[in-house]
C-alpha cells in the first residue's frame, strides 16, 4: 500500500527545494574584500559565529516551517527529537530512544527526562504530544507528513506513542526535521508564536537584534543539557540571497563560513580560509515523466527512454558543470542511501551512434521533438542537454515558466520529460519520491505491474535497518527501464575563515548548527 498523493508531492517539494538555490549559485561570479578578526572573548577560539543563507523563514511557526538553510535557525530554537549522524545513523537527540511495533503501526518515542524550554519550563512528552497534534491538525506545510499518523498520546512525562493508519517507513527521517519539534503548546497557537518562538533547543532568538527578513541572531541558552556541544555564544544568521554577496561577505569578515561556488575555491587559500567539499550531496537529472507515451508516444518505449540515457557524457558534464566537483551517476540511489548499487553506474555507455540505432530500432529513425519546462534552474544546463539530444536525433523546445509556477508546472503533468535536480535522500524518501502516485516526480502517476509488488514490499519495511534488498531491486528495475535519466552527482564546498570548521557530512539531509565548529 502506497502514502496518499499529497504526501508523496509534498514530501518531494522538501526534498528537491535545496538543490536549485545551488543551481543558482552556480550562475554567478566572484568578488573582492578584507578581512576582520573573529570574537574570541579572550578564549582559546571564536565566540560568535556568522552564517548566510539564501532565503529566509516566512515564519518560525511550528506548523509552518520549511526545509533547506531555514532549518539553521529554527532547528538552533527547537531542536529535534532525532538527528541523522555523520555516517547516515539515526541517532536519538531529545530522545532516549524509540521502538516499533512489529507491524510498524505503533512507535514509542522516550525522551530525555532534562529538557527544558527557553523559559526554564519543562519540556515534556505531552508537550511533543501537542506539537505534533497541532501539525496534524493545522493547514500548514507539515500536515501532510502526519497523513498516516491515527493519533499521538503520552502516557507519562517521558513516552510519546504514535499510532499509524498505516506503517509510515519516512517518518523516523522526519523527526529529524519539522515533526521532530518541541513547541510551547500554551503558546504555539499564538500569532505572535512565529516571530518569538519558544523551543526547547540550545539557542533562544534575541528579538532585539533580529530583524525578521533579514538578520537572526541565537544566543545560547547555558542551561540547555546539550550546552557543550554548542562553541558559540551568540550566532547571527543573514539573510544573502546572491552567491557572490555571500562570498564577497566571507571575504569581508561579514560571515565566517560559507558555501562557494566551485569556480571560485582558488579565491580561497590557507592560511586564511580552509575548504571542505561535499562532493556526491546533489544529483541533476532529467525525469521521464511521459513513460507511458501520453504526451510523446515514442516515450513508451524502453528503447527510446535507454537511448535518452546514452547520449550524454556524465564525465565531461562533471567538468564542464560541476567544475570537477562531483560523479557521474546512472541511478537516483544516492551513494549514501541504502538501494545503492555502484555496479549500475555502468549500464549506459556513451554511445550517440548507440542511442541513433535505438531510436530507430523504436520506429524512429528521424528522431522526434519533445517540450521541456525552462526554469530559473535549467538555463545553464540547458545548452548542453539540448545539444547531446540533438546528436541522436531529439529536439528539445523549452518552455519558459516563471519562477514562482516551477513546482506546479512541474505537477501538473504536462511536459513529457523534465531537468530537475534532488537533494541527499536515504532509500525510503526516494521510492516515495521517484514512484510514489502523484509525487513531484510521477506526476502522471505511473505504475508497472513488475515494479508494483517492490513497492508494496518497500512500503512494509519497517524501521530502518531492513529495507536494502528491495530498495536495491527497485532501483535496478528504474534503471533497467531507464524511467529517468540520471547525469551526474554535485555537491557543495564551505570555505571557512581561520578559527572555524565546517563539520557537515555527505549524509546530512538538513543544514543544522552542529555542521559548524572550531578549527582543531
Amino acid at each position: 500500500m502506497q502514502s496518499s498523493p499529497s504526501r508523496h508531492g509534498r514530501r518531494a517539494v522538501a526534498a528537491l527545494a535545496v538543490v536549485p538555490l545551488l543551481a543558482l549559485a552556480a550562475c554567478s561570479g566572484g568578488g573582492g574584500g578584507s578581512d576582520d578578526a573573529p570574537s574570541t572573548g579572550g578564549g582559546s577560539g571564536p565566540t560568535t559565529l556568522a552564517l548566510g543563507v539564501t532565503r529566509s523563514p516566512s515564519t518560525l511557526d511550528p506548523i509552518q516551517l520549511s526545509t533547506g538553510t531555514d532549518t539553521l535557525i529554527w532547528g538552533g530554537i527547537y531542536d529535534t527529537v532525532l538527528v541523522i549522524g555523520p555516517e547516515g545513523e539515526l541517532v536519538p537527540q531529545m530522545a532516549e530512544s524509540y521502538e516499533y511495533n512489529e507491524d510498524g503501526t505503533e512507535l514509542t518515542v522516550t525522551l530525555r527526562d532534562d529538557l527544558t524550554f527557553s523559559t526554564g519550563e519543562p519540556a515534556t512528552a505531552q508537550d511533543y504530544a501537542a506539537t505534533l497534534e497541532h501539525i496534524r491538525e493545522t493547514p500548514g506545510s507539515g500536515q501532510a507528513l502526519m497523513s498516516n499518523v491515527a493519533s499521538v498520546e503520552a502516557p507519562d512525562d517521558v513516552t510519546t506513542v504514535i499510532t499509524f493508519t498505516q506503517n509510515d517507513t519516512t517518518f523516523l527521517y522526519d523527526m529529524t526535521n519539522r515533526l521532530g519539534i518541541i513547541a510551547e503548546p500554551d503558546l504555539m497557537t499564538e500569532e505572535s508564536y512565529g516571530l518569538e518562538p519558544i523551543g526547547a533547543g540550545p539557542y533562544v532568538l534575541d528579538t532585539d537584534q533580529s530583524q525578521a527578513g533579514t538578520t537572526y541572531v541565537l544566543t545560547k541558552r547555558d542551561d540547555h543539557w546539550n550546552a557543550d556541544a554548542y562553541p558559540f555564544e551568540q550566532v547571527t544568521v543573514r539573510v544573502i540571497q546572491d552567491a557572490t554577496a555571500t562570498e564577497n561577505a566571507l571575504r569581508s569578515g561579514e560571515l565566517d563560513i560559507a558555501a562557494v561556488q566551485a569556480q571560485s575555491i582558488p579565491q580561497f587559500t590557507e592560511p586564511q580560509f580552509t575548504v571542505l567539499k561535499r562532493p556526491t550531496t546533489n544529483m541533476v537529472f532529467l525525469d521521464i515523466t511521459d513513460r507511458d507515451g501520453t504526451i510523446q508516444p515514442a516515450l513508451a518505449d524502453v528503447r527510446v527512454r535507454q537511448a535518452i540515457n546514452m547520449a550524454f557524457d556524465r564525465d565531461a558534464m562533471v567538468e564542464s558543470l560541476g567544475y570537477g566537483i562531483g560523479a557521474p551517476t546512472q541511478q537516483m540511489f544516492f551513494p549514501t542511501a541504502d538501494g545503492h548499487d555502484p555496479e549500475l553506474d555502468s549500464t549506459y555507455a556513451y554511445d550517440p551512434e548507440g542511442a541513433r540505432e535505438l531510436l530507430a530500432d523504436a520506429g524512429y529513425p528521424d528522431g522526434f521533438a519533445i517540450d521541456m519546462p525552462s526554469t530559473v534552474y535549467t538555463t545553464t544546463f540547458e545548452p548542453t542537454v539540448s545539444q547531446a539530444l540533438a546528436d541522436i536525433g531529439i529536439s528539445v523546445n523549452w518552455v519558459s515558466v516563471p519562477p514562482q509556477d516551477t513546482v506546479n508546472a512541474l505537477l501538473s503533468g504536462t511536459y513529457p520529460m523534465v531537468m530537475w535536480f534532488s537533494a541527499v535522500q536515504p532509500g525510503p524518501s526516494l521510492v516515495q519520491d521517484a514512484f510514489g502516485l502523484g509525487s513531484l516526480l510521477n506526476p502522471l502517476r505511473t505504475t508497472d505491474p513488475e515494479l508494483q509488488p517492490m513497492l508494496d514490499e518497500a512500503a512494509q519495511v519497517v524501521g530502518v535497518d531492513e529495507g536494502s534488498d528491495v530498495y536495491q531491486e527497485i532501483n535496478r528495475w528504474a534503471v533497467e527501464n531507464a524511467w529517468f535519466a540520471p547525469l551526474y552527482l554535485t555537491g557543495e564546498s564551505f570555505a571557512s575563515r581561520e578559527g572555524y570548521a565546517y563539520l557537515g557530512t555527505e549524509y546530512e539531509m538538513s543544514v543544522r548548527l552542529e555542521s559548524y565548529g572550531l578549527a582543531e
